[in-house]
């Protein structure tokens, strides 16, 4: 004999309501807890194994500097600067610029290669890590870098097992960022200059001559401070520093979230079970 179906809906309805569903965790309850512990215990076991990561940070600001485009000379050259062809170089911070290089790829390669670091960074690897994916690890991994731009700060900051390495990290990359960018702009002042004085050999007009000697002591300047000053274009206002405190794991965090997965996974397999049993009992004749 064929059941009402409108029979089966209201049963269905009524193992949904929610006064079932507590006295079934709690004819259940032995199961269930069982379940929560074992799964709390895994994720206890999973996160009191995992090696602690540290968070270094250390916070920049850029450096800016008086530049040729500013007082007397941009009135006495004019147009000058692009008829004699040259980059005139700014000193300091190029503004974005150097926020590019230090979020650039070409940094953690340079620091990656300089440091020596693809042994370290492939341990626990099974092959040896090549530039490319170690640069990929250390950028996309460890490296944070944020920018606020309501203070006019950047925030670098580096996650690593060992909190002096991380620090050290932290600082050496903007050590680096610095170099590079001090580097390209020795280069280019020495190249202007070398040009000017080229043009000022060929030149008998004062008024240029003068324009001329305006743009290579403007370079020459960049040149001085380039050579003078370690923190070229970036300036640490905050170093960063061994951290006494773990970043991650959340180990109690973590053993809550592996007991409430236990907690629902073990409702569920209660829930399947009772349905099994029900669907499994004889019906009484109607």
């Amino acid at each position: 004999m064929l059941s009402d179906p409108s029979s089966v809906d209201a049963e269905d309805d009524e193992e949904l309501d929610l006064g079932n569903l507590i006295r079934l965790i709690w004819r259940n309850k032995l199961l269930i807890g069982l379940i929560a512990i074992l799964c709390g215990g895994i994720e206890a076991a999973i996160a009191f194994t995992t090696p602690p990561v540290f968070r270094a940070t250390a916070v920049v600001v850029p450096v800016h500097e008086k530049d040729l485009s500013s007082g007397g000379i941009a009135n006495q050259i004019g147009a000058l600067t692009s008829l004699v062809g040259v980059n005139l170089g700014q000193t300091g911070s190029e503004g974005p610029a150097s926020d590019a290089v230090l979020d650039s790829r070409w940094l953690v390669e340079e620091f990656v290669k300089r440091n020596n670091l693809l042994p370290v960074l492939g341990v626990g690897s099974k092959k040896p890590l090549t530039l490319w994916l170690g640069v990929k690890k250390f950028k996309e991994g460890l490296l944070t870098i944020r920018k606020d731009t309501r203070r006019g700060t950047t925030t670098v900051a580096i996650d690593w097992y060992d909190a002096a390495v991380a620090a050290r990290w932290a600082n050496g990359l903007i050590a680096l960022t610095n170099e590079l960018i001090r580097t390209r702009a020795i280069d280019v002042a020495t190249r202007n200059i070398a040009y000017l004085n080229r043009e000022l050999e060929q030149t008998t007009a004062v008024e240029l001559r003068q324009a001329l000697y305006d743009i290579i002591k403007n370079e020459t300047k960049t040149l001085m401070l380039a050579n003078g000053r370690d923190d070229y274009a970036f300036e640490i206002v905050d170093p960063a520093v061994p951290s006494e405190w773990k970043e991650r794991p959340h180990r109690a965090l973590l053993t809550l979230v592996g007991l409430s997965i236990g907690g629902f996974l073990g409702t569920a397999v209660a829930f399947i079970r009772e349905r099994v049993r029900r669907r499994k009992s004889p019906r009484p004749a109607r």
